[in-house]
This record gives structure tokens, sequence and C-alpha cells, in this order.
């Protein structure tokens, strides 16, 4: 009987999927007064699948029917040990040590995902799924989790440019930390591409005739992308978001983005970043395929950084819920305070 029931859950789940699939195939997407599809509103980004696929899937794409069971599973179990840990806060609070700041608590995490993600990884090209080798001459930079350039022994290993998110090379001056710890950009969200991520994972897309404008919530660096044929920007213009040029593809958003800072990675990840986004040519694809879902896929084609490109996908649920900043506050006293102690230290 216990098999049983196991069996005809799983059937009922890879039923579950297959409707999902003929439904987005099946769906009429909604349309703006300008007859292009209807992207406008609040979307999340949560997936946790992994970036890279484990070596234990192999070539295989997709989970099967017993994998998704647990991770569902897992997905669960995750939410209710989350409830636990956030039961008696007010005690916990009163009695955090002295030298303890803590840090946020789960109220600022969203992990829900209601449309789950069955892949093995994010990568779905290369076809292994894995980060591409790099080109032999291209910087890599590895920051543990935790790391911080004042605390010396600890100090992450790296040229300048520092491209890491978290953690630097010295304690010297604001360059030499991480991009996240100075506020100037996350690996999370539109540095350049949106990754997916349970903190502040959320973006805003607003449309017009001509225009596309995306805005993060982690971060506050709206992107607006023209949709008039437009050429892009000289190439001796660069910035963090780099110069984004969009078009219809029947009803698919595609944007194009080259021209970013050479301070940015090409593959810019919360502990990792490789080579340098300076000739990064960036592709995305925003398809609507449900009332409440948009698929997204990014390709990455940089041959001075990887020797093959790299294309990422995942999907978004539309949210009920506004856009809330992001002033990361903290990062700008911190990093003042953290320099002014080294000076003293000295």
């Amino acid at each position: 009987m216990k098999y049983q029931s196991i069996f005809s859950f799983l059937i009922s789940l890879y039923g579950c999927i297959l409707i999902s699939s003929a439904a987005a195939q099946n769906y009429i997407v909604s349309r703006t007064e300008h007859d292009h599809p209807d992207l406008n509103g609040v979307w999340n980004f949560n997936d946790s699948t992994p970036f890279e696929r484990p070596d234990r899937f192999g070539m295989r794409e997709y989970l099967n029917a017993e994998e998704i069971a647990a991770r569902n599973t897992s997905i669960k179990n995750g939410q209710q040990r989350r409830d636990s840990s956030e039961a008696n806060m007010s005690e916990r609070i009163l009695n955090v040590p002295t030298n303890d700041t803590g840090a946020y608590n789960l109220f600022w995490s969203f992990y829900d995902e209601p449309y789950p993600n069955i892949r093995t990884s994010l990568i779905v090209y290369p076809p292994d799924g894995k980060i591409p080798a790099t080109i032999n001459s291209v910087t890599t930079q590895h920051s543990p989790p935790g790391s911080n350039p004042c605390n010396y022994g600890d100090v992450v290993i790296a040229d300048r440019p520092v491209r890491i998110s978290w953690g630097g090379v010295s304690c010297d001056r604001p360059e030499d930390f991480g991009l996240a710890s100075r506020c100037m950009a996350f690996p999370q969200t539109l540095a350049p591409y949106i990754k997916a991520n349970s903190y502040n994972n959320n973006i805003q897309i607003l449309q017009t005739r001509d225009h596309v404008m995306i805005k993060s919530e982690l971060g506050n660096d709206p992107r607006i992308i023209p949709l008039d044929g437009r050429p892009f920007l000289t190439e001796k213009i660069r910035s963090w978001t780099g110069s984004s040029r969009g078009k219809w593809e029947d009803d698919t958003l595609v944007v194009e983005t080259r021209y970013f800072t050479n301070k940015l990675a090409s593959l810019f990840l919360r502990t990792d970043s490789y080579g340098s986004a300076e000739n990064l040519v960036l592709t995305e694809r925003f398809t609507r395929v449900d009332e409440n879902a948009l698929d997204y896929e990014f390709t990455i084609d940089d041959p001075t950084t990887f020797t093959d490109k790299i294309t990422v996908k995942t999907n978004m649920s539309l949210l009920n819920a506004p856009i809330y900043e992001f002033a990361c506050h903290e990062g700008n006293y911190a990093l003042e305070n953290m320099l002014r102690a080294a000076r003293m230290i000295e």
C-alpha cells in the first residue's frame, strides 16, 4: 500500500508537470495597449536549483519523479525549520551577546517557488551544466564566506580591480573591498543579469511603447531599455549595467547588452568572479508563459573570458506586492568605520 501511494503520487506529480507544460503552450498572452506582450508587474525569481549541475546528474538536464518529490519535501522541511527558528524571536533578540550585532532574520527572505524548476541546474548550456573553462590569461577571484579584508590572514588574494562581491584585497581604501560590501553591485540581481536568490529577489518591469524599464529591489540602478532600433552607445561610455537595446521576437522580449565597465566580472557569483565584463555581450529573453509566470533566459558570450558560451534558464512568478528600496545604508556606514578602525590599528 505504501509503495502504491508513492507511485500514485509520482504519477500525479508528472501529470501536473505535463498539464502545466500544455497550459503554457496554449496560453494566450495578455497584451498592452501597444499590442506588445504584457510583462508589467513585480516578479519574484527565487529558484533553489543549483547554478551548476551536481556531478551525480552527469548529462541529465531534468530531475526524475522521485527526485522532484524529494526536492519538494526538502523545500517543505526547510520552510518548517525556518518557521521554527523564528519562534521566540523577541526573547532571542533580548539575549544576543553584546559583541554580536546579529543580522537579518528570515522576514527579509522569500523562499516560495510557485513554479518550481525541475532542471538539475540553472545552466542549460554547455550541455554538462558546468561553467566552461576560462581562457588561460583570465583572472578569477574567490571570496570565502565571511571573509573580511580587515582581518589579517583572511584577506582574499586577488588582483585589482576587486570584482568579488564580499571580502577584499586590503583595508587600505574603499576600492579594495568587495562590490557588494561597497553597495556597488550585487551578485543576485542586474549585475549584470538576474540570478536566482532568496533575498530581495524581486524586480519590477514597466513598459511603454518604445521602452522597457527593469528595476531591481536589491540595488537601485534601473535599466531603461530602448525598443526603437537606435544604435548602442559608443564603447567609450561604459557602466555597471552596460548599454542595452531590446526588440520583440514574436512574444519574447530579447535584450542585448554590451559595453560594461571592466570593474565588473563577466560571470559574477556570490563567492566567485570570472574575468572582466569589458568584452561581454549579454543576451536576455523574457517570455510570459502564464498569467502569473515568466520564463527568463540569459546567455553570456565572452570569448575573452570563457572557451564557450553560458546559457541559464529559470522562471519568475508574479507578485501582488510593491518593490521596497534597498538603501544599503549599513554598507555606507560600515565601510567608513572599517577604514577608520584600520587606521587606528596602524
